[in-house]
């Protein structure tokens, strides 16, 4: 066999490898990423996002008021004109997290994650309460 097929071929057994290695390690740079959206909603890295047309005072109670109607325990809810966040804990364990940010013109930009990964059928429950709330719905 030539001397320069045996380099070549070692070369492409390495880069084999170590393809191999980053696939069965997760490596990020082949991670598959995407964006449910729905109307004006997107769910993107376990985060449901949307916008609501009323300010962030509101919208907090609206999201406090969602939280205690699904029973959901508020472990902190604060919020001023400029942001605000709820967090809770399901009966399961799983982390609530709703974070709220104003935007331009009186809206609000709000942020639901539940769960290490992103519940997005439980998030888009409580962005339904959230808007029920606020008389949306």
């Amino acid at each position: 066999m030539a001397k320069g097929n045996m380099k070549t071929n070692r070369f492409f057994l390495v880069l084999a490898v170590a393809f191999c290695i980053m696939l069965a390690s997760g490596c990020s740079v082949f991670k598959y990423e995407h964006a449910q959206t729905t109307g004006s909603e997107v769910f993107y890295e376990g985060r449901l996002n949307s916008r609501i047309e009323k300010p962030i005072p509101d919208v907090h109670n609206a999201v406090v008021a969602a939280y205690k109607g699904f029973g959901i325990k508020i472990t902190k809810s604060a919020g001023d004109r400029l942001s605000g966040v709820v967090l809770g804990e399901l009966a399961s364990g799983d982390a609530a997290n709703t974070e709220l940010s104003s935007i331009s013109g009186g809206k609000t930009e709000v942020s639901i994650k539940v769960g290490e990964e992103g519940n997005v059928y439980i998030s888009h429950r409580l962005l339904a309460a959230i808007r029920q709330n606020l008389g949306m719905e």
